[in-house]
This record gives C-alpha cells, sequence and structure tokens, in this order.
C-alpha cells in the first residue's frame, strides 16, 4: 500500500498561497467599487477607458496564468475579471 505523500511547503507553494491570499484581498477591494458604484445615485467618477483598461489588464493575467498553469494568478484574476465586467455593465 502506498504511504500517503505530505505536501511539501516549500518557497514555491509558500508563494503560490500568499499570491491566492493577496489576490482575494484585491478582489475584496474591487467587490467593494463594484457595489459602491452599483447602489451610486449620481453619474459615476470613474472612466469607462479606466474600467476597460483594467478589464484587459487582468484577461491579459489570466491567459497568462493559464498559459503557464499558475493557479494564483488563474483564480485571482478570474475573479477580477469578472468583477470588473460587472463593474463594467454596472457603469453602461
Amino acid at each position: 500500500m502506498e504511504a500517503v505523500q505530505e505536501r511539501k511547503w516549500d518557497r514555491e507553494t509558500v508563494w503560490d498561497v500568499a499570491g491566492v491570499i493577496v489576490g482575494l484581498m484585491g478582489c475584496l477591494a474591487q467587490l467593494t467599487q463594484v457595489i459602491a458604484e452599483w447602489q451610486r445615485t449620481e453619474p459615476s467618477g470613474l472612466s469607462l477607458g479606466f474600467v476597460i483598461g483594467y478589464l484587459l489588464v487582468f484577461a491579459f493575467w489570466l491567459s497568462y496564468g493559464l498559459f503557464f498553469k499558475r493557479m494564483a494568478i488563474i483564480v485571482t484574476n478570474a475573479i477580477a475579471f469578472v468583477l470588473q465586467a460587472a463593474l463594467l455593465i454596472v457603469l453602461l
């Protein structure tokens, strides 16, 4: 019977976990902006260029993560892309 392998906490794993945690913190900050814009009754101060620009940035990093199979980059940028798309919809 095979012995269960313990997960090795090498530097790469630690940085991946840290990347997910910090990336999710950034997504939480982004979520607060989406909520604020959704509740806003007056016109937004955000430009469409800013919102679309960041949408493209998140799309690039998501593609990068998928290409290099980096879970921290994939997870956080997929969430950020969806939130930024939601922000764009709210602004339109």
